[in-house]
């Protein structure tokens, strides 16, 4: 899995993706600070992508750009997470699992 990321201090863009271990996506999760614009993305083995904002203390929007042909389509979003939820998505996410059963996305 890849990551990517601007926190307010560090910008990993999310065309020069990091490599990641879970633990690692998860320690970046839980340390993940509220900033003006922040982001936090993942991009697992088929290639898909999911990013999530932090709004609140434990308060979490994710945000899965949906891409068809090649080019962005639509975005498909959950505004009601918590920070164990998001973690709970980021393993499945990692794992190659069903996550998304762990939320209310909507277009």
């Amino acid at each position: 899995m890849k990551y990517y990321k601007d926190d307010g201090k560090e910008t990993i863009y999310e065309t020069k993706p990091r490599e990641s271990s879970i633990e690692n996506a998860l320690n970046e999760t839980d340390a993940f600070p509220i900033t003006e614009g922040n982001v936090i993305g993942f991009i697992n083995e088929k290639d898909e992508t999911i990013q999530f904002h932090k709004n609140e203390e434990d308060a979490w929007v994710l945000d899965v750009p949906v891409v068809e042909n090649g080019y962005f389509v639509f975005s498909l979003k959950d505004d009601d997470l918590t920070t164990d939820k998001v973690k709970s998505i980021v393993k499945k996410f990692f794992l190659g699992e069903n996550w998304r059963y762990l939320c209310s996305l909507t277009k």
